[in-house]
Parts: structure tokens; sequence; C-alpha cells
């Protein structure tokens, strides 16, 4: 086995895995590697933030990705409160995203908007895309420096960002701009007291509206997060994407024009039905500011091109994901791990 720092480019947060002069691995034999490697693995990802784990071709199903994950992340969580459309497909283990292919997907930490976010997320290639559709990456030490301290300092005057999420019934999706969850997907429940219950022990504030669908108030974040082991202060927030302002150029540099003209009827006609983010203390967050950070994110994100069978692991704090559009029949897993061990 060999490691090497910057196999994908020198700016990149992330080392690759690979086995050495060709050696076979079989499942079993990657396992136990990995077992014994586990100390030196959590090393690797609190310093550079990522391990990519290429060229083992006995990881080809969501089972062989179960048995990689037993071994470096036995406490895997659910997706409940999620924001991203996901298909269950093993346990524990998601589709990545059923947004469609047309769609980028902007760099962010996973579950960023909830106090309940993972340490760790990973990813599983069980197909690559035709063309495009590669992971974006972006350490998030690097983007912190690169913000302006001015907008990060009125964030923190402001007391932080709060997230409010409309989610519609689900005969209701189609007329939202964008990729909008129902509250049954997201609660897991087509119960309304049930989903209530859920919301209520999140500390989630909400309201039903008199088309059905669910008006929520997630909890108050602080815009930073501090790595627990490494000690490194960064930012750990998704205002870039719930905010209509970004939301909307994020659609027009997509190409999804008309996708861009029904987020700017409904910011004039209905803006309550549109997810967005407010500072913590319920102010409006300047457009000017969502704008900075989604430029600085954007310029940050470097293309992991994906091979079959690759498995990625990365430090949820200190490296942002994402994606680029793609087409052909693109099948990539995730798995959010609880616990970083």
């Amino acid at each position: 086995m060999y490691h090497t720092e910057n196999p994908l480019g020198s700016d990149m947060p992330i080392i690759v895995w690979s086995p050495a002069n060709g050696r076979g691995f079989d499942l079993d034999g990657l396992t136990r590697y990995l077992a014994d490697s586990k100390d030196r693995l959590s090393t690797q990802l609190d310093e550079h933030g990522g391990v990519l784990l290429r060229g083992f071709d006995c990881v080809r199903s969501s089972d062989d990705y179960q048995k990689v994950l037993d071994v470096v992340a036995p406490d895997l969580m659910d997706y409940v409160g999620g924001t991203s459309p996901r298909k269950v497909v093993n346990g524990r283990i998601m589709t990545a995203t059923e947004i469609p292919g047309t769609y980028s997907i902007p760099l962010h930490q996973e579950m960023s908007y909830t106090d309940n976010s993972p340490d760790r997320i990973s990813f599983f290639c069980e197909r690559p895309a035709t063309e495009g559709g590669e992971t974006t990456i972006g350490d998030m030490r690097a983007i912190t420096r690169n913000m302006d301290a001015a907008v990060r300092d009125r964030f923190e005057a402001h007391g932080g960002v709060q997230l409010c999420r409309n989610l519609p019934l689900p005969d209701r999706v189609d007329a939202r701009p964008g990729v909008p969850k129902t509250w049954h997907e997201v609660f897991a429940t087509k119960d309304r007291s049930e989903a209530e219950k859920v919301a209520e022990k999140s500390g989630w504030r909400f309201e039903w509206m008199e088309d059905g669908s669910m008006q929520l108030w997630q909890e108050v974040r602080p815009t930073t997060r501090l790595h627990p082991r490494s000690g490194d202060e960064v930012w750990f927030n998704q205002v870039h994407i719930f905010s209509p302002a970004s939301a909307l150029k994020w659609a027009r540099e997509d190409g999804r024009t008309e996708a861009a003209d029904r987020l700017a009827r409904a910011l004039e006609e209905a803006p309550q039905l549109l997810d967005h983010m407010r500072y913590g203390d319920g102010t409006e967050i300047e457009e000017a500011d969502v704008l900075h950070i989604y430029d600085v994110l954007t310029a940050n994100a470097r293309p992991v091109k994906w091979q079959a069978g690759d498995v990625l692991i990365l430090d949820n704090i200190l490296v942002a994901h994402g994606r680029r559009k793609f087409a052909g029949d693109r099948s990539v897993l995730t798995a959010l791990i609880q616990h970083a061990h």
C-alpha cells in the first residue's frame, strides 16, 4: 500500500491510499488492512481532511461498501431532517442525492444547518458518469481564510444563522422552484403529530400553512465550527445554498434558465414559500454578503474524477463537498458517520 499526499493536485485536501505495485486485495484482505490502519486513517483525516481509497477492485457493490464501512465507520447515522432528496439503498447507505444531473451542487458541509451534523461523510462510486459528475471538494481552512473578514464579522455580530424551510405535500412539490423535500420525506412519516414530535424534540419551531405545507424554523447555528482535534475554526453553514439570491445565481450558472425564471417569479409573488436563511437574531442577510460567500466557495472547488470502486472519506468540518453537472447513469452512494474515533 502506498500513500501519497497530492496525486490529484497540490491544492487538494485529500490523500490517496492505493495498492502498491498493482497488488490485488480481496475484500477480506482490504478490511483487515483497514482495521489495522484505523488510527493512521483517523490521523490523516484530521491532518489532511480526506482519504480516497482507489484501485481496490474488490469493492464493487453497496454490500462491499458496507463491509468497508463496518471497519472504518461503525457508527452511521440516518438522514432525518436532511434537505437533499435521497433514497436508502442498504441499511444506512443512501444515494448521494437524487438531484438531477442538470444541476451542479455547490460546496457544502453535510447538514451544517443542524446541531446533529455528521463528523465525517463517505462516498462510494459504483458507476461514474458518462460525462462530468465529478465530486468537488474544498479545503475549508483555506476557504475561511479567503473570506472577507468584515462579512464574517457581520454574521458573528448577528448571532449566527437560522434556516427556514417550507416543506410541501407530495402533490405540491412540482409547483415549487428548485428541488424541495416534502415534510413526509424530512420526518420519515405521513403523520402530522409524529412530524411535530420530531420537530419539537429537535428544538425546531414550525407552523402548518393553509396549503398543507409545514413552515419549519430550524435551530440557530453559529457560522463557524471548531474542529475537536485539529483546533481549526472554519466556516460551517449553508447560507450560500438556501439564500434565494445565491440560488438564483446558481441556477443561472448551471444554465437552468426556466428554473431561474421560476425562482425570480416566486421571490416576487410568494417569497414565504421559498427556503431562506436569516441571521440568528432574525434580521435579513445582505445579498452582497451571501454572494461573496458563494463566490469564494465556488472559486475553491476542486474536482475529483471518479473511478468505479473508489471510496472517499471526508472530515465533514475541514472539507466541503459538492458535484458537477453530469450525463449518463452515475451511481454514487453515501453514508454519514456520526462519531469520529
